[in-house]
């Protein structure tokens, strides 16, 4: 053999193996994407019994939030909920590894919107966006928002102590290219970036947690129980003029949401807790849907409510 002849033989086998990746590409694909799921399922699993049955993690308050919400529902309900939603919480723990793991065709089903042209619309229009997303199905898929829309993405991030899990979720929540705030500045922060600059941006607020500790304290009504509730996200809207929007998410197999954007309906911005009482009311309609994909085991109800509303 020549050596010109090797030299076609060796490219030859070149193509023939590019050949042959090509070709088994999409099944390498469906097995890397079925195996990932494969674990992810038997990992929640274990972690469903190790939360329900070894530590009985935050039991007792899991089901005292829920008797408080559904006085009307029986104890066998109640139960069902409890262990419903400890098989949700399970879900919860491995989804942002697995988003982040999963290649971006897994990740598309894992996260789909039913109407992205709604923040199209608002971007085209120059408009500021605040987005009202909540505890309640899946929040942590949001990071991929800068792919689903043209405008800059912000939202805050509460440090955590230990350097290597604060380093770890600060790179899995900024993967897509989501500006993170740090809640320790949150309010000054997002006032200077999204409220002084003119440019378009949108900006995520998670406005369902107990306000902070020492802070004047506002109530509405909100499942069957006077709440203390953040009025931060209020604030900013009305200081920027921004559309509202509510994203609501829907857990449609294990892993998997469908995400909804509404505007929000209020009736008179400028009266005092308007734009957080439509909050609560459409986060009320999520919860009512499905009880067991909201967040039960944070002790929401810790700051106790005076004898009258404020």
């Amino acid at each position: 053999m020549n050596i010109r002849q090797f030299a076609r033989l060796q490219n030859y086998g070149r193509v023939s193996a590019s050949g042959i990746f090509k070709c088994l590409k999409p099944q390498i694909m469906f097995v890397s994407r079925h195996l990932i799921l494969f674990c992810a399922k038997y990992i929640s699993f274990a972690v469903y019994l190790i939360l329900r049955f070894l530590l009985r993690y935050r039991q007792d308050l899991i089901y005292a939030n829920l008797m408080a919400c559904f006085p009307d529902k029986s104890q066998t309900e109640l139960k069902r909920l409890t262990n419903s939603y400890y098989r949700h919480m399970a879900d919860l723990l491995i989804e942002p590894f697995l988003f982040y793991l999963a290649p971006a065709s897994l990740r598309k089903s894992l996260a789909t919107y039913t109407n992205p042209e709604m923040l199209k619309d608002y971007f085209c229009k120059g408009k500021k966006v605040v987005l009202f997303a909540s505890h309640y199905g899946n929040w942590e898929y949001l990071i991929n928002l800068p792919e689903v829309t043209s405008y800059p993405v912000y939202t805050a991030f509460s440090p955590i102590k230990v350097a290597w899990i604060n380093s770890l979720m600060i790179r899995l929540r900024s993967l897509f290219g989501v500006h993170l705030i740090s809640k320790t500045n949150f309010y000054r922060t997002a006032i200077a970036v999204f409220v002084k600059q003119s440019l378009p941006k949108l900006l995520v607020i998670i406005g369902d947690q107990r306000p902070a500790p020492g802070n004047h304290k506002f109530y509405l009504p909100f499942l069957d129980q006077l709440t203390a509730v953040q009025t931060g996200g209020e604030r900013i809207a009305a200081l920027s003029g921004a559309s509202l929007v509510y994203v609501h998410s829907n857990k449609t197999a294990q892993f998997s949401y469908e995400f909804t954007f509404t505007e929000m309906e209020v009736a008179d911005s400028s009266a005092p807790m308007s734009v957080t009482s439509s909050y609560f009311r459409n986060l009320e309609r999520s919860i009512f849907a499905a009880p067991a994909y909201w967040l039960w085991s944070h002790n929401r109800w810790k700051v106790c409510a005076p004898t009258e509303r404020i």
